[in-house]
């Protein structure tokens, strides 16, 4: 699809609110974490991928985009620290532009999925994608994109062979990429791709893998490569140390992995549910694969130990499903989602100023930050509006958006907060 003026508008936009927060912002534990590996390769020659903290895909993606920023300080280019951040201005740009650049790819993408400019904008011009890619500075949008470019080429040009290899580079940056890898090749095995497409598949999803992952056990990192990737993601450890909880667990006081290994649990039944769609047959194939790798983002947000992050799974997918099945509420929902879903992010679990100033503890709207049982809230208000993302999706009653849900959103995040805040309801479950 053509790029119009308005969707060039919006392009910019978007592009340039990101830039223009990059520099100013940024997640000071993660960030440390990612420059420290930068800055040891260029200072050092030292090839940090055994206390990398994620994929090794990850780590080549920033050396590569960090070595222009090294460029230009041998150029004698200066560069400034803003308050208390662990990078500097412009470095910490460079650092954060491969998921900004991400987060445009999948603006293109959606946009040529769609054929629509109002779905591909509205995940744009989200606070969530911008929070995540331009002032925490995750990777989720790298992820995302190619696993969107995938599902891309499945429906529109039939080229499995693209979007297997899609869905397997979307894996090696964040394993729920693998989920529709998963979802591919039941779709093969369903329609007894047994000779051709099945051992291609299977085979050239395995070697890439393997080259990719192959450096992490050169250089002795398979242990931490196990327990601060696998385990963390599965949900049999809290990979750093740090804490790691599920939305249901915390509502329920409960640990859902601890009972059940849930993502595994998760991963089989969307992989039954989508075989057993399949051989119905009333849906197009590419149609079911997004709605199933969509149902899996749902149910690894609700039902594992998951991680704030992974809530911007929700937002490009919950859009190119409702764009696909004329589920205009559900667009519209996904951005009221995204949006309040950053507000609670930023004020519940990480606070204004330590994204702003990279100082810890510091509030700067003390009133909705520094409060009792604030994760508990969270938890709870991100739990809600989950159920209700899932009635957009799957509610034929809530195919339209009203913009009464706005207000009746923020009323009861003010009864929740009175409840749990106020009263100190948040205290007692925590007890029990």
């Amino acid at each position: 699809m053509k790029l119009t003026k308005p969707g060039s508008a919006v392009l910019l936009s978007g592009l340039a609110i990101r830039l223009g927060l990059a520099p100013l912002t940024g997640h000071p534990g993660d960030m440390a974490l990612f420059v420290t590996s930068q800055r040891l390769f260029y200072q050092t020659g030292t090839i940090d991928l055994k206390y990398f903290p994620t994929l090794p895909a990850v780590y080549y993606i920033q050396l590569l985009f960090y070595a222009p920023y090294q460029l230009l300080r041998l150029f004698g280019i200066p560069d400034l620290q803003y308050y208390y951040h662990t990078t500097l201005m412009i470095e910490g740009v460079f650092l954060k532009l491969p998921s900004i650049l991400c987060d445009a790819g999948i603006y293109l993408v959606l946009l040529n999925y769609t054929r629509k400019l109002i779905p591909a904008t509205l995940f744009f011009l989200n606070p969530l994608p911008i929070c995540l890619s331009s002032v925490w500075g995750t990777y989720d949008s790298m992820m995302l994109f190619p696993l969107l470019l995938g599902l891309y080429f499945s429906a529109t040009h039939n080229n499995r062979t693209i979007s297997n290899l899609a869905c397997v580079l979307s894996g090696l940056l964040k394993l729920f990429g693998f989920v529709t890898y998963a979802l591919v090749i039941c779709e093969s095995i369903i329609r007894r791709r047994f000779r051709d497409e099945l051992p291609i598949e299977i085979l050239g999803g395995l070697g890439i893998a393997v080259a990719i992952l192959f450096p992490v056990f050169l250089f002795g990192g398979f242990q931490s490569f196990l327990q601060v990737i696998v385990y963390r993601f599965i949900g049999l450890s809290s990979g750093t140390g740090g804490t790691h909880y599920g939305l249901l667990g915390e509502v329920f006081n409960v640990n859902p992995s601890g009972i059940l290994p849930t993502i595994p649990v998760a991963v089989a039944l969307t992989c039954i549910g989508f075989s057993y769609e399949s051989r119905r047959a009333k849906e197009l194939p590419s149609l079911l694969l997004v709605k199933w790798t969509f149902v899996a983002a749902l149910a690894f947000n609700l039902f594992s130990a998951s991680e704030p992050q992974w809530l911007s799974w929700l937002i490009p997918m919950g859009i190119l499903y409702g764009s696909l099945t004329g589920r205009d509420g559900l667009q519209y929902f996904a951005y009221l989602f995204g949006t309040f879903a950053t507000f609670l992010i930023i004020t519940l679990l990480q606070g204004t100023a330590y994204m702003l100033i990279g100082s810890s503890p510091a509030f700067i709207l003390e009133y909705i930050e520094s409060i009792p049982g604030s994760v508990f809230l969270y938890a709870v208000m991100t739990t809600t509006m989950i159920l209700m993302l899932c009635g957009y999706s799957f509610s034929e009653k809530l195919k339209s958006f009203r913009f009464e849900v706005i207000p009746l959103t923020i009323l009861l995040y003010l009864q929740l907060y009175f409840w749990i805040v106020v009263v100190g309801l948040g205290k007692f479950v925590g007890a029990y």
